[in-house]
């Protein structure tokens, strides 16, 4: 029985890349993600840092083992607007207050500057919202096309775009945790 399921999943594998068990794995994650910044009832910084800890590695790992693409001719309409973006990364900003921002040298501007540029995590993980619910959207809703369309395009993305923005918010998240001026659990 093992051996036939193996197979299947080959043939899929083979015949239809956008589902191999790698992709819907990534499509797991980047759904709980999404469902974690989306969450209205998530009140306190310390919730969101401990689940972000936990769920932006495996986004970073997941994407990472999701097998490039082929390139694809086609282009999927937007399905996040950008009131979806900005009520993300407001409501992050709210909860994470003063936490919000950092201080980062990993950005193109920093090539013209000689001092690091100030980042919120809050954009950051706005922005990994962002390529990660039109994502699953396209998954959701589209048919195998959308969905070559959408693989591809994520990929690139992250090797280009957020994938350093999820380095960076996960740096700045271990910081808040861990760092000199860790949350004190009994001043939040």
């Amino acid at each position: 029985m093992k051996l036939k399921a193996m197979t299947v999943q080959n043939n899929i594998e083979e015949n239809e890349p956008q589902l191999s068990q790698s992709v819907l794995e990534l499509l797991t994650v980047a759904t709980e993600f999404c469902r974690q910044v989306e969450r209205e009832d998530q009140t306190t910084a310390q919730d969101l840092i401990d689940v972000m800890l936990i769920l932006l590695p495996m986004v970073y790992l997941k994407t990472s083992l999701v097998n490039d693409a082929e390139p694809v001719d086609g282009f999927n309409e937007n399905k996040v607007t950008e009131g979806d973006y900005n009520l993300v990364r407001n409501r992050i900003a709210a909860i994470l207050g003063d936490q919000d921002s950092y201080l980062d040298v990993f950005v193109q501007e920093f090539k013209y500057s000689d001092r690091p540029i100030l980042c919120t995590v809050s954009e950051d993980l706005a922005d990994m919202y962002q390529a990660l619910r039109e994502f699953v959207e396209c998954y959701r809703w589209g048919n195998e096309e959308v969905r070559q369309v959408a693989l591809a395009d994520l990929k690139d993305n992250y090797k280009l775009y957020w994938g350093q923005k999820l380095l960076n918010a996960l740096r700045a998240i271990h910081d808040i945790k861990y760092g000199d001026k860790a949350f004190d659990e009994e001043t939040e």
